[in-house]
């Protein structure tokens, strides 16, 4: 029994480099099955196959497919974390019109690089809203600590967490927007641009 347990070890851990490089593989193998098969073709066999792991392999880090899912989604959502962490930092003594313009170009960035992948996050890949709300959580901090410290530029009387969210789900919902569903007349930088106007007009009302 000992035997046994010593070598099929349950959720064994290699060394953190390799494991991560074995997670990242299987991550890129799935999104690229879905733009080349669509969605449908994802199995933890193909899966395995293309990112030139053993199934073994993918069981150790991943139990199920729904795992791979919800892994894709928080590796979306970390890499923009990362983006708006940075953006805060870096504009922390910036006007309010300078901040604005900067999340929302980051934001927009974030996403212009590969919308397929995106598109198919948004409405292919099925996911644990866990981590959705966690993320919209800590946006809405970030953007709250932000316009606390930038009071001065903004009308009195209204709600600085009401401010905060609504301008939390105004950039989220319209830099993804700019990105995948602007008419084909409207340029990105253009679409960008409308989106920090419309932001800044809320704040300023």
């Amino acid at each position: 029994m000992t035997k046994k347990a010593k070598s099929n070890p349950v959720r064994r851990r290699p060394q953190q480099r390799r494991a991560r490089q074995t997670v990242d593989a299987v991550l890129d193998a799935a999104v690229r099955l879905m733009k080349r098969e669509g969605f449908g073709s994802l199995t933890t066999n193909r899966i395995a196959e293309v990112a030139g792991v053993s199934i073994g392999s993918v069981y150790q880090y991943f139990p199920d497919k729904r795992a791979i899912f919800i892994a894709l989604h928080e590796r979306h959502v970390e890499q923009i974390d990362r983006i708006i962490g940075a953006t805060l930092i870096e504009h922390a003594a910036a006007s309010l019109d300078t901040l604005i313009h900067a999340i929302v170009e980051a934001m927009v960035d974030a996403h212009k690089g590969d919308p397929e992948l995106y598109e198919l996050l948004m409405h292919e890949v099925p996911h644990r809203a866990d981590g959705t709300a966690d993320f919209a959580t800590r946006l809405h901090g970030a953007f709250r600590l932000a316009l606390s410290s930038r009071g001065g530029e903004l009308k009195n009387g209204r709600d600085l967490d009401r401010r905060a969210f609504i301008v939390t789900h105004m950039v989220e919902s319209l830099c993804h927007g700019a990105v995948l569903r602007r008419p084909s007349g409207l340029s990105l930088r253009e679409a960008t641009e409308e989106v920090v106007r419309a932001v800044l007009a809320y704040l300023r009302e």
